[in-house]
C-alpha cells in the first residue's frame, strides 16, 4: 500500500483537511483580535463622558437647604427635553473648557481674557448645536446658515484680535496657542469633521511645543498644565464629534426652520443660564461626591452564545463548538441539503425553461461622487469662507491669508532675510515695501502684487487674473498652473528671468523707450517638438505670420 493510501479517509487527503482546519482557525483567532480591538475603541470613546457623569451630591437638612432643593426642581423639564448630543457638550464645556478658563486666568489677565472668550464661542456653538438638531437640513451656502455662524464668528475674530494688540506680551505664545486652534469650531461646516479637528490641533501644538520647552525645567508647572489642558479640548472634542456627528451636524429630518429655532433658542438662553452639568454649590454643608459610574459593557463577541435566543436553538451547539462540530461532520456535512426531484430540472423538462421567467438585468448604476471630493462643494467653499483673514509676522515671514476685497494691505521695511508667503486671496492688492528675500502667492484670485526688490525670487501657484509690478529688480519669476497674468517690468528689472509651466494668457509689459508707456508681450504657449538626425529632441516656439 502506497504512502498516499496511508494519509486518506475515505477519499479525503488528510495533509488536505489538516491545511484547511488550521486556515479556519487562524481566520478565526483575527476575528476574535479585532473584536478585542474593537472593544478597546468603545471604552476609549466612552471615556471622557463616563467621566463626566457624577452622581447629585446629596444636600445636607440646613438653612438654606430647602431653597437649593426647589431650585433644582425646576431645571429637569429643561434637562430632559435636551438631546443627548446636547448634554454631552454642555459635558464638555464643563469637564474640559472651563478648568481651562480657570487655569488660564491663574497664568495671566490677558490670557483668561482669551480663555473667557473661547468658552464664550464653545457657548454659542452650543447653541448652534442645539437649534440645528430643531430643525431641517440646510446647505451651508444658505444665507440663514452663515448668519447662524456669525456669533460664533464674532468670538473667533475677537480671539485674534486680543492675540494681534498683545504682541510684546511674554505670553505670546499662550495666545497664538489658542487663536491658531479656535477655528477648529468651523467643524460644523466641513462633511468630515473628524479629519477636520485634528489640522487645528496641529497649528495649536506648533506653539504649544514653544511653552513646554521655554519651561521645560521651571519649577512652576502652571504652563505645563495649561498645554494639556488646551490639548484636551481637541482630543475631547474629535471623540464627540465622532460620536454624534460624524457626517456633520445632526439634523432633524421632521424639524422646523432653522431661523425659527436660533430665535427660540437665543429666547431660551436670554431667561436663564445654561444647565450646568456639574456639581452645584450649595449653602449647607454637601457630602463628597461618589465616584463615576463604571463605563459602559463592551459589546458582545460574535462568539459568545445569545442568552435570549429560542428554546429550540438553545438546544444546539453555538459559537465556536458550532464551527468545529460542522467541520467534525465529514460526509454527512450535505446531509441538510434538499434534494432536487427529475421533475424540478430545467435540462430534463424544457417546458419548464419555456414558462420560467427570467428577471431583466438591471444595468449597475456607479455610486455617486461624495460632495468631500466634489471640486464646487458648497461645504467646502463655507469651511474656507470660515477662516478669518490673517496678517501677522511669523519669525522670519509674513503670512498673509484669506482675505478678500482688501486693498491698503502694506508689508513695511522688508529685510532681506524676511519671506513673504500669500494664499487663499480673492480681490486684494497687496504692497511689498523694502527688500525681501522671496514672495509665494499660492491659490488665489485676482490678486495684485507691487514689490520694490528681492533677492531671490517670486512664485505664483494656482492662481487666476493676477497682476504682477516689479518697481527695482526682481532676478526671477516663476509661475506655474495659473492662467491671465500681467507681468510689469521696469526699466531696471529688463534682465528678470521668468520661468513657465502649464501657465496660459499670461502678457508681459515693458517699457517703451520711445514713447514711455508699456509694451505688451505676450508668452508664447504653443511650441513644436521635433527630432534631429542624432535622436535629440528640439524644441521651437510656433509663430503665426500674417
Amino acid at each position: 500500500m502506497s504512502s498516499e493510501n496511508n494519509f486518506s479517509i475515505q477519499g479525503y487527503n488528510l495533509v488536505t483537511l489538516l491545511k484547511r482546519l488550521e486556515a479556519a482557525t487562524s481566520r478565526l483567532e483575527d476575528v476574535t483580535i479585532f473584536q478585542e480591538n474593537s472593544k478597546k475603541d468603545v471604552l476609549h470613546a466612552s471615556d471622557y463622558t463616563a467621566t463626566q457623569r457624577q452622581a447629585p451630591r446629596t444636600k445636607s437638612v440646613g438653612q438654606g437647604a430647602g431653597q437649593d432643593l426647589n431650585a433644582e426642581s425646576s431645571q429637569p423639564s429643561a434637562q430632559a427635553s435636551l438631546p443627548v448630543s446636547i448634554k454631552e457638550f454642555d459635558s464638555l464645556i464643563e469637564g474640559f473648557v472651563k478648568p481651562f478658563v480657570d487655569k488660564s486666568e491663574k497664568v495671566d489677565p490677558v490670557v483668561g481674557e482669551v480663555g473667557s472668550t473661547l468658552l464664550k464661542a464653545f457657548i454659542e456653538e452650543r447653541n448652534f448645536l442645539l437649534a440645528v438638531s430643531k430643525s431641517k437640513k440646510i446647505e451651508p451656502s444658505n444665507p440663514i446658515f452663515a448668519q447662524a455662524l456669525k456669533p460664533i464668528n464674532e468670538q473667533i475674530e475677537k480671539i485674534i484680535a486680543i492675540k494681534d494688540q498683545n504682541r510684546r506680551s511674554k505670553f505670546f505664545n499662550n495666545l497664538n496657542a489658542v487663536a491658531e486652534g479656535i477655528p477648529v469650531l468651523g467643524w460644523v461646516v466641513v462633511p468630515t469633521p473628524i479629519s477636520y479637528i485634528p489640522e487645528y490641533k496641529e497649528s495649536t501644538e506648533f506653539w504649544s511645543n514653544r511653552i513646554l520647552k521655554e519651561f521645560r525645567d521651571s519649577a512652576d508647572t502652571s504652563q505645563v498644565e495649561w498645554v494639556k489642558l488646551l490639548l484636551s479640548i481637541f482630543d475631547c472634542l474629535k471623540v464627540y464629534v465622532k460620536q454624534y456627528h460624524s457626517t456633520g451636524p445632526s439634523w432633524d429630518p421632521n424639524g422646523g426652520s432653522l431661523e425659527d429655532a436660533l430665535a427660540a433658542t437665543t429666547a431660551a438662553v436670554a431667561d436663564g443660564p445654561i444647565p450646568s452639568t456639574g456639581p452645584s454649590s450649595s449653602t449647607g454643608a454637601a457630602a463628597a461626591p461618589p465616584p463615576p459610574p463604571p463605563p459602559p459593557p463592551p459589546p458582545a463577541s460574535v462568539f459568545e452564545s445569545d442568552p435570549n435566543s429560542s428554546s429550540g436553538a438553545a438546544t444546539s451547539d453555538t459559537g465556536i463548538n458550532a464551527v468545529f462540530s460542522e467541520l467534525n461532520k465529514g460526509e454527512s456535512i450535505t446531509s441538510s441539503l434538499k434534494k432536487v426531484d427529475k421533475s424540478q430540472m430545467t435540462h430534463k423538462n424544457p417546458s419548464l425553461r419555456d414558462s420560467s421567467t427570467v428577471p431583466a438585468v438591471s444595468k449597475k448604476v456607479p455610486p455617486k461622487k461624495p460632495v468631500s471630493l466634489s471640486k464646487k462643494s458648497a461645504a467646502a467653499a463655507a469651511a474656507a469662507a470660515a477662516k478669518p483673514p490673517k496678517k501677522e509676522l511669523v519669525d522670519t515671514k509674513w503670512v498673509i491669508e484669506n482675505f478678500e476685497n482688501t486693498h491698503d494691505l502694506i508689508v513695511e521695511n522688508g529685510q532681506m532675510n524676511q519671506s513673504v508667503f500669500i494664499a487663499n486671496c480673492n480681490n486684494v492688492t497687496i504692497q511689498v515695501k523694502g527688500k525681501v528675500n522671496a514672495l509665494s502667492i499660492n491659490n488665489s484670485h485676482k490678486v495684485g502684487l507691487v514689490v520694490d526688490s528681492m533677492v531671490s525670487g517670486i512664485d505664483i501657484i494656482k492662481c487666476t487674473k493676477y497682476g504682477v509690478q516689479i518697481l527695482d529688480q526682481v532676478p526671477t519669476i516663476s509661475i506655474d498652473a495659473s492662467d491671465s497674468g500681467q507681468i510689469y517690468l521696469s526699466k531696471n528689472s529688463l534682465n528678470t528671468e521668468i520661468y513657465t509651466s502649464c501657465t496660459t494668457a499670461l502678457n508681459i509689459e515693458i517699457p517703451d523707450q520711445e514713447t514711455g508707456d508699456f509694451k505688451e508681450v505676450p508668452a508664447p504657449e504653443q511650441l513644436r517638438h521635433s527630432f534631429d538626425a542624432t535622436g535629440k529632441m528640439v524644441t521651437s516656439i510656433v509663430e503665426h505670420a500674417g
